[in-house]
């Protein structure tokens, strides 16, 4: 087990691709760019030479009595005793441990369940897919009148992380969730050294980071897409809206747009990872409203 760079991770994810495929290339330049807020991993693993799967694991912090939690990723094409094999490598390390999973991939849940894993229950995520064949729908979702969607310039770099940071504010993810707000929350941590991350990586383009821009030239919305030429896919990470300008459709406009852009790139199909649980119904509402139907379910499992 050695472990695998980035170049390594998006070619392994990027030759078995299908949309019920837990991960997409984007999901891993995002993460590699720690663009979600996720530390540096405790331990990282890789299995295959060329790769064929790979795994980060967070241990739990301090004295916290919680199992380590896991990130897996294994082609379709792995067999059933190497799928063992990597889940025993995990298990060795961490013993108690929580893993997403797509329920789709009925040999890696087989190779979990027959070692003691168990599906956890709480928030999981759904897999949506539409193609884009035909996008005349999305008329049906114009530009709000006041605002325009265009993709954001390099001179834009501070405006760029402050729209993120507003929609993302650790304080509005909990308003989102419906948690309580004490007041203490600290800011996003999402910096302009996070974002040249992600834009200093092999899969991002300019093209598909749109912004929506107020009357008074601030921004009010943005939306990332994440293209991969070699399946024709589009992946939606992240969207955000402006506490200021939400309820307008703006994020519903900044999607169609990314859509009709990746088209015009090459892309076919396009995919999104909403919560699919009731506990936060909303993102998924946006992407079923354009046209988006899931396909896939991204369960946690645990060894309890």
């Amino acid at each position: 087990m050695e472990i695998a760079d980035l170049a390594a991770r998006l070619a392994c994810v990027r030759r078995t691709w299908t949309p019920r495929q837990r991960l997409h290339v984007g999901n891993v330049a995002w993460a590699d760019a720690h663009g979600d807020g996720t530390p540096v991993p405790d331990i990282t693993l890789a299995w295959g030479d060329p790769l064929t799967g790979f795994a980060d694991i967070w241990k739990p912090s301090g004295t916290d009595d919680q199992p380590a939690t896991a990130s897996l990723h294994l082609t379709p094409q792995t067999t059933s005793t190497r799928l063992a094999a990597a889940v025993d490598d995990l298990l060795q390390l961490t013993p108690r441990i929580t893993v997403d999973v797509s329920r789709q991939h009925t040999d890696l849940v087989n190779a979990l369940t027959a070692r003691g894993l168990r599906e956890s229950g709480g928030p999981w995520f759904a897999q949506l897919w539409r193609g884009l064949t035909d996008l005349s729908d999305l008329a049906a979702h114009p530009v709000p009148d006041g605002y325009s969607i265009r993709p954001v310039r390099p001179d834009e770099l501070t405006a760029r992380v402050g729209i993120h940071r507003r929609c993302w504010a650790p304080a509005r993810i909990r308003t989102l969730l419906s948690l309580p707000v004490t007041g203490a929350e600290p800011g996003s941590s999402y910096s302009t050294d996070k974002h040249h991350a992600v834009t200093n990586t092999p899969v991002y383009r300019g093209e598909l980071d749109l912004v929506a821009v107020a009357a008074d030239g601030s921004f009010a919305a943005f939306g990332l897409g994440w293209l991969d030429v070699t399946s024709g896919s589009v992946l939606f990470e992240p969207v955000g809206t402006d506490p200021a300008h939400e309820r307008r459709g703006l994020a519903r406009a900044l999607c169609a747009a990314i859509l009709r852009t990746a088209r015009d790139l090459g892309a076919t199909q396009a995919v999104v990872g909403p919560r699919g649980d009731p506990g936060y119904p909303v993102p998924r509402r946006l992407y079923e409203g354009l046209g988006m139907r899931e396909v896939a379910q991204f369960v946690p499992f645990s060894t309890g």
